[in-house]
């Protein structure tokens, strides 16, 4: 394995064992090449139609007839910003958020970050899991790149769906990084991105 595909692993996720269990933690800022083009997106989404706005309201105050003009206009242009401040805040949700995730013999523990603070934790009890499933999320997908990016699930008996890894740039290290996660105890193989 080259250095630069173990360092591109190390971006994706970071393992850490302990005796009893492996830690997965995947970090903030693991895919700005699909956050950051979609906030390019979002600002063009919302700057063009503020544009059209801005440009209108010194003729809106003209007379009654360009202030009902104006008025529709900006009914119309309005959800268009909206729109493109919404795909801002996505993007930086996608920069912001980090994943914690932990595999013992007994459960899986996630925890979701945003900008370091825990915003939601879910923990599956083994027993309970039915499988761990490879899906190919559209959000994660770089236009720049034709390795796809993989995200496990683990799905248990009463139909919940717990995100166990995301952000796993190629069906190798989604490989390895599902089986530590149905099996903790195996050995690491050759070229893992542990620490």
């Amino acid at each position: 394995m080259t250095k630069q595909s173990r360092e591109a692993r190390n971006t994706a996720v970071r393992i850490t064992r302990t005796a009893d269990d492996v830690e997965l933690y995947f970090p903030p800022l693991r895919a700005p090449e699909v956050a950051l083009p979609l906030a390019a997106f979002g600002v063009i989404a919302a700057a063009m139609p503020g544009i059209a706005i801005i440009a209108l309201l010194p003729l809106a105050v003209a007379n009654a007839g360009n202030l009902l003009g104006a008025s529709l206009l900006g009914g119309f242009v309005v959800p268009f910003v909206a729109f493109g401040g919404f795909i801002v805040a996505v993007a930086i949700y996608m920069l912001a958020n980090a994943l914690r995730v932990r595999v013992s013999a007994g459960a899986i523990d996630t925890a979701r970050l945003v900008f370091g603070v825990v915003v939601r934790r879910r923990r599956l009890d083994r027993n309970d899991i039915v499988a761990v499933q490879p899906e190919i999320p559209s959000r994660y997908q770089s236009l720049f790149s034709s390795v796809p990016s993989y995200q496990l699930v683990a799905r248990d008996r009463h139909a919940r769906r717990v995100v166990v890894a995301e952000t796993l740039r190629g069906e190798a290290l989604m490989e390895e990084v599902k089986a530590l996660i149905e099996n903790p105890a195996a050995p690491a193989t050759q070229g893992a991105p542990t620490s």
